[in-house]
């Protein structure tokens, strides 16, 4: 089953799951992950592990 990337569309098995500062929780192709995170666009995710940051 293949997910769709939240900005350009792009089907593949496997996106990476973030928080955008216009578009929320979201999932992108690896490409859009990387221009986003140039633009500072993408906030950490919720939750998680934070004992060492």
């Amino acid at each position: 089953m293949n997910f769709k990337c939240a900005i350009c569309g792009k089907e593949e098995d496997s996106l990476l799951r973030t928080n955008h500062k216009k578009l929320g929780a979201i999932k992108l192709c690896l490409g859009c992950w990387s221009k986003e995170q140039g633009k500072n666009n993408l906030l950490p995710l919720e939750g998680g592990n934070r004992c060492c940051g």
